[in-house]
C-alpha cells in the first residue's frame, strides 16, 4: 500500500497508510503511515473490537492534520494487550467425522453469530453452507455438482471456498470472543 499512496499523493490525494510492519514502511516512506503492533491481517485490531477499531482508525485520520512534508512514520501506541485476550476461548465443538459433519455441527453456532452480529460476509457464492461445501467436494467428481446459471464454475468454486472461509471465520466468533492466533492450543480456522 505504501507503493499506491506515492501515485495517490503525486495525483493530489492525500493517504495514509496503516502499516503493519515497520521497517517497510520505513523504507516506502509514504506520506503519512501509522504502525500498528497487531497481527498480519487485522490492521485495525482484532475481531470485533469496534472501539480499538474506532481508534486506529482516529489516529490514522489524525495524519492528515499534522503539518509539513512527509515521509511522516508515527507508531500507534494505544494498542490493547491482544497476547492475553480471552484466554479461555476456545473453538466450537466439531463433530469431525467428515467435512459435511462438521459444517453441519457449525450450522447452529454460525446462525446464534448472524443473530448476535446482524451481518453475514457469507453469500457471493449464492449457494447455502451446506450445498457450498457440497459443491466442492464434488468439483472434481465424476458427478459434479449442477452450477447454477451466470457463473462459470470455477468462479462459483472459488466464491464457494471464499464462503467457507467467512462461514469458519464467523462461526469461531459466534460467542463474542476475541481469540488470538497465539493463544495456547488453538489456532484460528
Amino acid at each position: 500500500m505504501s507503493g499506491l499512496s506515492h501515485f495517490l499523493e503525486d495525483e493530489g490525494l492525500a493517504t495514509v497508510v496503516v502499516a503493519l510492519v515497520h521497517e517497510h514502511a520505513e523504507k516506502m516512506q509514504p506520506s503519512r503511515a501509522l504502525w500498528v503492533p497487531f497481527e498480519l491481517g487485522r490492521p485495525f485490531g482484532p475481531p470485533n473490537d469496534i472501539v480499538q477499531q474506532q481508534r486506529v482508525l482516529k489516529a490514522s485520520l489524525a495524519l492528515l492534520d499534522e503539518p509539513g512534508p512527509g515521509p511522516l512514520l508515527r507508531d500507534f501506541t494505544e494498542a490493547n494487550d491482544v497476547r492475553d485476550r480471552d484466554a479461555n476461548w476456545a473453538p466450537p465443538a466439531l463433530d469431525t467425522g467428515s467435512v459435511n459433519a462438521e459444517a453441519e455441527s457449525l450450522l447452529p453456532v454460525w446462525h446464534e453469530a448472524q443473530k448476535r452480529s446482524h451481518r453475514t460476509t457469507f453469500g457471493i457464492s449464492g449457494l447455502s453452507p451446506e450445498a457450498a461445501i457440497e459443491y466442492i467436494n464434488r468439483y472434481y467428481s465424476p458427478d459434479p455438482m449442477p452450477n447454477p446459471k451466470g457463473m462459470a464454475p470455477v468462479s462459483r468454486a472459488r466464491f464457494a471456498i471464499d464462503d467457507i472461509k467467512a462461514f469458519y471465520f464467523e462461526a469461531a466468533l459466534a460467542d463474542g470472543g476475541h481469540p488470538s492466533s497465539g493463544a495456547e492450543g488453538h489456532t484460528l480456522p
